[in-house]
Parts: C-alpha cells; structure tokens; sequence
C-alpha cells in the first residue's frame, strides 16, 4: 500500500515538474522575443559556443557549415571579375576565350558572312533567258546542275551577257552541239542541244549576237535550250546569276 502511494505521489510531482519546465519554457522564449535584437543576437551566439565546446559533432558541423559558406562567398565575389578578365586567361602563352566570348565571336563571324553574302556582286548578265520565248521545263538540282528551257525548234538563241567564244562543236557527252561563252570575272556560260552554230571560237558576241537555233543534238527529248553557268569552273545554279525579269 506504501509503494503505490509512494508511485503516485512521484507520478504527481513528475507531471507537475513537466508542467513547470513547459511554463518555464513558455515564459523564457516570450522574455527572449520580448529582448532587443542585439541582445538576443548575444544570447544565441553565447549558447551556441556553449553547444560547440560541449558537442564535437556539433563543433565539426558549424566548420564545415562555415567553410562551405566562406567559399561560396569568395566564389560569388570572384566571379565578375573573372567574367571580366577572362579574356587574358590563358594557357600556355595562348590566350583561351570562355563560354559567352566563343559565342560572342561565332556571332560576329556569322553576321559578318551575312553582310558579305548581302553586299555580293551584281548580276554581269543581261537576259535571264537565251530565248525569248520559253519557260523553264526542268531547273537545277544535285543531278542536274543547269536550266532547260523549253521553245520552238529552230528559235534563235542569243548569249544572256557580252563575251568572247571559247568553244562551239559538238560533244559526245549527250549535250550534242554546244557553245561556251566566257564573260570575265571568272563566269562562263554553256548552250547545249544546240542545231545550227553560227559562232566560231574567239569570236566577240552581245546580246543581239545569234549564237545558232534550238535543235535536239545529242540526248533529249524535245526541243529546249540547256543553260549551265560557271562560276570560277565551279557549276552554280543560272537562277542565283541570271538577273530577275
């Protein structure tokens, strides 16, 4: 009978200390908020020492904390200047362009190729067809780098520009007959399936010079003219030369 009341009493006086210790608790922390800033700053920097000096784990985690934060502070500090000395960086004499200075000189490179490609030559042609009447029946592609264009047979065929002959015979290639007139610069043009010549090699031609007629020498299927354009030997599309009508 002794023990339990004993038991009893111990119990009452645990959930009355519990109680005091919650109060206290209560209290310390309403004191604590009501404390200037300062103060409680003071307060809390001299429990957490405390809490370093008695807890090792606690010690080594608040200077991993703190060294985590101390390098990410110099990093955040260093980096403009870096962004600004980057391009004296450099590595083995040679100096090195970072991330946004490569992009910045790819982008100069590329608008500067825009502004050559904008600022090319004009067309040295005069005509953008060697017939008058006719229409382009099978254009430039990778197989077949020219302009067909289809008209009467017998239509007189007239070079688009003023030049000099080069070449006119026939071809055992499939383009029959043909011409070569060369202009300068490099350009030359080329009149196939051609039926009558009437121009001879070093000849000097115009536009109202008759080079010959539309004919079907060589492989073809109908009447048409057969324009390829050279520019420095290298075969171009007659459409990007020819001036627009």
């Amino acid at each position: 009978m002794a023990r339990r009341l004993l038991a009893k009493k111990s119990l009452l006086l645990v959930s009355r200390l519990n109680s005091l210790k919650k109060l206290y608790a209560f209290k310390a922390t309403k004191r604590f908020l009501s404390l200037p800033v300062q103060k409680a700053l003071m307060l809390t920097l001299n429990y957490l020492y405390i809490e370093l000096k008695v807890r090792p784990r606690a010690k080594f985690s608040m200077k991993a904390i703190f060294a985590l934060m101390l390098g990410f502070a110099l990093t955040s500090f260093a980096a403009p200047y870096l962004r600004v000395k980057q391009a004296e960086i450099k590595i083995n004499g040679q100096p090195i362009l970072a991330a946004g200075l490569a992009e910045e000189a790819v982008k100069n490179e590329a608008e500067t190729e825009i502004s050559l490609a904008v600022v090319g030559r004009l067309s040295p042609f005069e005509f953008s067809s060697p017939v008058e009447k006719g229409y382009v029946s099978q254009g430039y592609f990778s197989y077949h780098r020219a302009n067909d264009i289809a008209t009467n047979l017998g239509a007189p065929i007239k070079p688009v520009g003023p030049g000099i002959v080069e070449f006119a015979g026939f071809t055992p290639d499939g383009k029959g007959n043909i011409v070569i007139v060369t202009h300068g610069d490099g350009l030359k043009t080329l009149y196939a399936h051609m039926g009558r010549i009437n121009v001879g090699v070093g000849n000097m031609v115009t536009t109202n010079s008759v080079l010959g007629n539309v004919g079907m020498t060589g492989r073809t299927t109908g009447p048409h003219v057969h324009l390829e354009i050279y520019d420095n030997d290298q075969m171009v599309d007659p459409s990007s030369v020819l001036p627009t009508k």
